[in-house]
């Protein structure tokens, strides 16, 4: 009887250890390909508009676009996957009759350092100080899309922002992660080391919201918007139709939308 018990306790350890070997590896396999989107030779070989360098300090870079453009308002953008500072500036900057600026995080491109969740929340910080410095008593607007909608959404939490845009957003890691492989559901999360926690960031924030999606995401869906848009309690959620999850800054319906309901 005693044997059989120990037995029995012996498959539940194991069981338990290969479950936490799961979660804890999954966790760094994923978080590895999503930070390498950012790192290498990223840049994209055509791009729209021209992009200028800025260096916010010593280890950290990043572009600007209209740069010297007489407007009160300032545009600071995160781009996602693969859409490093440059191409970001590159494909998108043009659109807005303001400057707009993008951020290496530390440990990618030019910036010097170690990309993590620490990291990049103060990569995001200095590039506001950087353009507060640059631009001082301008409106801030901040943007994000996909990947990018994380730092944006922490960034309007800790600086005052007039407006906060997310772009085929998220309410933490774990909607990313359960596309790939559905196990960090609830308080599975803990098992996410460098969460990006819009849901939390979203309790802190007191300017307008804008929560863009598309009936033809299917990276990050339109019902997935509706739940980012309830985090807030002052967000608009506009979900449009027929715009692949890359092309919603190559869309001309959603530069208007932005213009006479963000930036007017």
């Amino acid at each position: 009887m005693r044997k059989s018990k120990v037995n029995v306790a012996y498959i539940i350890l194991k069981i338990i250890m290969i479950v936490l070997i799961v979660y804890f590896s999954t966790d760094l396999i994923i978080q590895t390909i999503s930070y390498s989107f950012y790192k290498g030779d990223k840049q994209l070989k055509e791009v729209t508009y021209n992009p200028t360098e800025i260096r916010i300090n010593d280890s950290l870079y990043g572009y600007g676009y209209n740069m010297d453009a007489d407007s009160n308002k300032v545009i600071l953008f995160f781009g996602g996957s693969m859409y490093v500072a440059y191409n970001t500036i590159g494909m998108y900057a043009g659109r807005f009759d303001c400057p707009v600026l993008s951020v290496d995080y530390y440990g990618t491109q030019k910036s010097k350092g170690k990309m993590n969740l620490k990291t990049m929340q103060r990569s995001a910080e200095e590039l506001y100080d950087y353009a507060a410095r640059k631009y001082p008593g301008r409106d801030f607007y901040i943007f994000g899309h996909s990947y990018g909608c994380g730092m944006a959404a922490y960034l309007a939490s800790v600086r005052d922002c007039r407006h906060l845009v997310l772009a085929s957003g998220y309410r933490s890691c774990a909607d990313l992660y359960n596309k790939i492989i559905p196990i960090y559901f609830g308080p599975m999360q803990v098992f996410i080391k460098n969460n990006i926690r819009v849901d939390r960031y979203a309790k802190n924030t007191s300017c307008p919201v804008a929560i863009l999606g598309s009936d033809a995401d299917t990276t990050l869906s339109a019902k997935t918007q509706q739940k980012v848009a309830d985090c807030y309690n002052n967000a608009d959620c506009k979900i449009f139709s027929g715009i692949r999850h890359e092309d919603y800054f190559v869309t001309d319906e959603v530069i208007r939308y932005v213009k006479e309901n963000v930036l007017k």
